[in-house]
């Protein structure tokens, strides 16, 4: 009996030690880009894009303005703001070329705004370099760009 009694006193301790899932989403979540399908945060845009490599995926923008650019080699990845223009790329630029480098199989850009794109010393820069695979663009902003 004093087991038992002890056990129904143990049980709400041993909850109260383990933490709620979402408090695990949150954490994730406070990261910048998350992997939609794994729930994984990143703080780098090619770290997500690595974690999807060859498969299917949606990367999940939080609000915010990103230096930041990536390389797409394979897979099916959708880039999504998780707010309609509120995830903003500026002026980063991969491989001499553009923000988002795109030679996987297929690419979405959803909700995004691009700016401050522009050639210099007689290079051309893009927001985005479309080499391969199918690519659909909505929601999305270019501003102050060539």
């Amino acid at each position: 009996m004093r087991l038992k009694l002890l056990a129904l006193y143990a049980l709400p301790l041993a909850c109260a030690l383990i933490p709620p899932a979402t408090a695990q989403t949150k954490r994730a979540s406070a990261k910048p880009f998350v992997v939609v399908e794994s729930g994984k945060g990143f703080d780098q845009l090619q770290q997500a894009v690595d974690a999807i490599g060859d498969a299917r995926g949606t990367i999940r923008i939080a609000s915010g303005t990103y230096r930041q650019c990536a390389v797409q080699s394979a897979g099916r990845i959708s880039y999504v703001a998780a707010e309609a223009g509120g995830a903003i790329f500026d002026q980063s630029i991969c491989e001499d070329q553009a923000a988002l480098i795109l030679r996987g199989e297929s690419a979405r850009i959803d909700g995004a705004i691009f700016q401050n794109y522009r050639g210099r010393a007689g290079q051309p820069y893009h927001a985005i370099a479309w080499h391969s695979g199918s690519l659909s663009i909505v929601n999305t902003l270019f501003r102050a760009s060539d």
